[in-house]
């Protein structure tokens, strides 16, 4: 009797809190070819879901560096999906280029992708980057519990998934809440991306444990994200910001 109620309470209560992450615009705010370690390459694998009724038609933007943005289109059938492999060589036809990915379509999809690290000594190894909401994403974007000790270091990055500049503040703060690191008018392009690598390294910060980091801007909805590097491997562990105070 117990369980049959809870489960009609359950069902009567919509999930408002469920994390939501497709939409008609989705995110993703690095992709890439590049060089490793010799003989090591860095490529991206480009996964994309169509989970309702309706025939999805999907236009994949690849903003890239540097160079002219690319552009192709695809259809995927109800509740199917499409891999795009090595994506930056295959699809795009570009053995060497990164830049923030945008998935566009007239009804809602998901999409993430996986960027990894073939033909090292150690053997192949990636992140999971997740796809976002344009809808979802919020002008502040927050990332906890990196750290720059236990033989790992920290990148940390973000994206401007906006057809216009922004000016963003980034500040690191330890985990008591102080301030270690704040820099204001940094200007990002549009659907460009900035990355640091080894944070604590390059802001002259001592490595710690439970440190946060905090992109944040006035205008438009931003993507940050860190990625905690293992030293000896290479082996990275992405992690999404998100906006807790908008």
């Amino acid at each position: 009797m117990i369980w049959g109620l809870l489960l009609a309470l359950f069902a009567a209560v919509p999930n408002a809190n469920a994390l939501r992450i497709e939409d008609t615009t989705v995110v993703i705010p690095i992709i890439g070819r590049f060089n490793g370690v010799p003989p090591s390459i860095w490529r991206t694998d480009l996964f994309i879901g169509n989970p309702y009724t309706q025939v999805a038609t999907v236009t994949v933007k690849f903003y890239v560096a540097g160079g002219a943005t690319q552009q192709r289109t695809f259809t995927i059938q109800p509740f199917g999906s499409l891999t795009l492999p090595d994506v930056v060589l295959n699809t795009f036809g570009l053995t060497t280029a990164a830049g923030e990915l945008e998935i566009t379509s007239p009804t809602s999809v998901e999409a993430r992708a996986r960027i990894f690290n073939a033909g090292s000594s150690v053997g192949e190894f990636g992140q999971a980057v997740p796809g976002i909401g344009k809808a979802q994403l919020r002008i502040e974007s927050y990332v906890y519990g990196v750290s720059g000790l236990s033989g790992s270091r920290c990148n940390a990055g973000v994206a401007n998934p906006n057809d216009t500049p922004i000016s963003l503040q980034l500040e690191i703060r330890s985990g008591s809440g102080s301030t270690l690191y704040i820099q204001s008018g940094i200007t990002l392009g549009a659907h460009q991306y900035l990355q640091y690598n080894d944070i604590f390294s390059t802001f002259g910060i001592t490595p710690q444990d439970n440190v946060s980091v905090l992109f944040s801007t006035a205008e438009n909805p931003i993507y940050g994200f860190a990625s905690i590097v293992r030293n000896d491997s290479g082996d990275p562990i992405f992690l999404f910001g998100t906006g807790p105070n908008v």
